[in-house]
């Protein structure tokens, strides 16, 4: 199983990160994709992973971190992305959520991780709250000239953004919500997801799945996820795994495939 979008720079799993990757790997977890969030954290993220050999890094600006000031550009992303351990971009994406103070920066920022996307070749992990229409506008304009490469993380969309995606063969990342009693529409829109364009995610240290609601999560959990889903899609567990497995591989193409932790 490979947890596809987590957080191991965030306080509490980096203090006990050896535990939480023992952890991860009993439960047979093979690969870990960890998301950056914010530029200045980069270097010492990279320093926590590097001692394991399947655990990834994406480059980006969360648009929850973003404010006025907020510098971030092409030239940063072309920079950074060499790195072995770098094979995505974002979080990016448009979060209407809290506040839209910063809304005109957080669309900057956002183009600018489209373009560093096309330039570099890497996919591009986006995060939507309230701005779903606006993240497809945006999406629109640059796909009519190429071929963008897109996963929707922990996606908790409406029909109109599972259509948009299935159109145009981008991905979703299906996370623990989806285990959550007050979830029925999420499963509902879900249940017409195409599973050749699936993945999962735990969001650790957020939204740890039933049976372990209420808990920090934690890559581990990943595999209540599979469990659900597995049941959810009527296939067999080690099926379910298989095409997720192989999914992820197709879209971060940088990453190399291990069978074991290392």
């Amino acid at each position: 199983m490979i947890d596809s979008h987590c957080h191991l720079n965030f306080k509490n799993i980096k203090e006990d990160i050896q535990n939480i990757i023992f952890k991860a790997k009993n439960n047979n977890v093979t690969s870990i994709l960890s998301i950056n969030t914010n530029p200045i954290e980069f270097d010492e993220h990279i320093k926590i992973i590097n001692q394991y050999k399947n655990i990834y890094i994406s480059y980006g600006l969360h648009p929850q971190e973003i404010e006025s000031n907020s510098k971030f550009s092409l030239n940063d992303i072309l920079l950074n992305i060499n790195h072995p351990k770098v094979i995505g971009l974002g979080e990016t994406g448009l979060d209407f959520y809290h506040s839209t103070e910063f809304k005109k920066k957080q669309y900057e920022i956002f183009e600018i991780h489209i373009e560093g996307s096309i330039e570099s070749a890497l996919p591009l992990i986006i995060h939507q709250r309230n701005s779903e229409k606006e993240i497809i506008e945006v999406i629109k304009y640059y796909q009519k000239n190429h071929n963008l490469s897109i996963v929707f993380h922990c996606f908790s969309g409406s029909k109109n953004l599972l259509n948009f995606c299935l159109e145009n063969n981008y991905y979703i990342s299906l996370s623990g919500i989806v285990t959550f009693k007050n979830a029925n529409e999420l499963r509902k829109i879900i249940k017409y997801a195409s599973l050749d364009h699936l993945l999962i995610e735990t969001d650790s240290p957020f939204l740890a799945p039933i049976p372990m609601r209420g808990k920090q999560n934690e890559p581990s959990f990943i595999k209540y996820i599979a469990e659900y889903l597995a049941n959810f899609y009527s296939i067999s567990l080690n099926d379910f795994i298989e095409i997720t497995d192989n999914n992820f591989y197709k879209l971060f193409s940088k990453a190399k495939r291990y069978n074991h932790f290392e």
